[in-house]
């Protein structure tokens, strides 16, 4: 398949909503609740670690947000005032949701620590100035309240933090030359680890190796994520698709590379994961928007693909709410299970409980996403 055959990745995908994307996010959004789900059970076989790679579906989620605000910015040149427009248009998507979800965990980790003086599964950080400064969405820049108020709410403050700098980034790469927007990720991604390894350094006398800890806050940080956003800004102003061949192969490479890194126990590997997984979810893009454009039946066709799609267009809520479902309702029926005397195998209950985990947080989104619509509504009518 020649290069250049397909046009851009840019001219088609202006005013239309693409199912590429929410397929993606449908996978992505699986991979997170497949990790977070297993958390809870103690006794799960070894083999079932391989659902640790579904961490890196929050980096799918950046490489397509760096792509869908380039989007979302881009239509909005045409009127006065853009970024201020593209802010309050990110803000109003979700803080509403946002805030509902802070306030239904505070909620149910009170009664939990009333009936059962513990929480069970819920954020564990009470503190007002934490919750305030998830709410204003300055987590991301803030150890003491990053990750510990809402479980997994590290994404939503490190993805706060590029929501800013979009624009910036739009007005930078919308003037470069493509060979520049291809490499503009790498250079990136190299000032980045140079800074986390210089961070290290500096810091491992007092910290030891944990400044560069799977799941301390220095992976969670915007500085070892950026990478991945980058790589969606860039992609969008590729002027032409990449062999779509070509793309599948590399696709499959990454996809190895990824699980060799990931899986190794190098204790830098942790710097260089996230961008591997970057580079593995462009090239998806790539290739599946040239599936899209002139193979489109092929998604409709395929249940599973169909399936994807549905789970990916309530990814954001589904986020927000799985928590209460991957984390507290294994910790519950546990509990039930042991105040009556009942001893079943991790390794059945952890497969009896997965499809109800992913059908809960589904409907729940729902639920959270009606809520939020019609706080949005509201919001909008004020500002």
């Amino acid at each position: 398949m020649r290069k250049g055959r397909y046009l851009t990745v840019v001219a088609d995908i202006h005013h239309k909503h693409l199912s590429t994307f929410d397929i993606l996010k449908g996978i992505a959004i699986t991979m997170v609740i497949l990790v977070h789900s297993r958390q809870k059970f103690n006794g799960l076989s070894p083999w079932l670690k391989i659902f640790d790679i579904g961490q890196m579906g929050c980096q799918m989620f950046f490489v397509i947000a760096g792509m869908t605000s380039m989007m979302s910015y881009e239509r909005m040149q045409k009127n006065a005032h853009a970024g201020i427009k593209f802010y309050r248009k990110r803000l109003l998507a979700v803080v509403p949701g946002w805030y509902v979800s802070i306030f239904l965990i505070y909620i149910l980790n009170t009664i939990s620590l009333v009936f059962f003086g513990e929480n069970i599964g819920f954020g564990t950080n009470r503190e007002p100035l934490a919750i305030v400064c998830n709410l204003l969405l300055l987590h991301g820049l803030l150890p003491f309240c990053n990750n510990n108020v809402a479980g997994g709410g590290w994404f939503l403050g490190t993805l706060a933090i590029f929501w800013l700098v979009a624009p910036f980034c739009y007005q930078f790469l919308v003037k470069r030359s493509q060979f520049f927007v291809r490499i503009f990720p790498w250079l990136v991604e190299i000032i980045a680890v140079i800074y986390m390894i210089g961070l290290y350094v500096r810091t491992r006398e007092k910290c030891g190796y944990a400044v560069l800890a799977n799941n301390g806050f220095t992976y969670f940080s915007f500085v070892n994520q950026m990478g991945c956003f980058i790589l969606g800004t860039s992609l969008y102003f590729e002027k032409e698709t990449e062999n779509i061949v070509r793309d599948k192969v590399l696709s499959v490479l990454y996809a190895f590379l990824l699980l060799f890194v990931f899986f190794s126990e190098w204790r830098l590997a942790f710097l260089l994961v996230p961008f591997i997984m970057g580079l593995l979810t462009c090239h998806l893009i790539r290739w599946m928007l040239v599936i899209e454009k002139y193979h489109e039946d092929v998604f409709e066709k395929n249940c599973i693909i169909r399936l994807l799609k549905t789970y990916g267009s309530s990814s954001f809520y589904v986020y927000l709410i799985h928590g209460l479902f991957v984390w507290s309702l294994p910790i519950a029926v546990q509990k039930f299970l042991f105040m009556h005397g009942i001893q079943i195998n991790d390794n059945l209950l952890y497969l009896f409980l997965i499809v109800p985990m992913f059908i809960l947080s589904y409907y729940a989104a729902q639920l959270l996403s009606k809520i939020s619509g019609f706080l949005r509504n509201n919001l909008t009518k004020c500002f």
